[in-house]
């Protein structure tokens, strides 16, 4: 079973997002931070990582930079899901090496077959 791990600070909006997925068949630690996201890779190697931009103490984009900077978290796919539609900020992500950038509000389905995309289940 793929693993993934949930970043975002809005709870509803993770459980909502959660329980797709798991649905979908994958494994799914949530969190609601960038620094506890941060100290669970440390213990917890996912095979993907979706991220919100917009947090209190450390951004996404922060958030991925110090993950990148981990050797056993440098090839883990990323995609950033984030309210942040201006064209700079995605192609911040994608200059980052971001596998995907979806705004808020996004469709589910266009969530999952991005998830499908990047991550692939076997």
């Amino acid at each position: 079973m793929k693993s993934i791990l949930l970043v975002e600070d809005e709870e509803t909006l993770v459980d909502i997002i959660a329980n797709v997925l798991e649905d979908e068949g994958f494994s799914v630690k949530k969190l609601l931070s960038a620094e506890e996201a941060l100290d669970a890779c440390r213990a917890y190697s996912p095979d993907l990582i979706i991220s919100d931009v917009r947090m209190k103490e450390m951004d996404g984009f922060m958030m991925y930079e110090r993950m990148k900077r981990i050797n056993s978290l440098r090839s883990i796919p990323f995609i950033f899901l984030t309210a942040l539609d201006d064209r700079i900020s995605q192609q911040r992500a994608l200059k980052m090496g971001a596998s995907a950038y979806i705004t808020k509000p996004f469709d589910i389905d266009d969530l999952l077959q991005t998830v499908r995309r990047v991550l692939p289940v076997t």
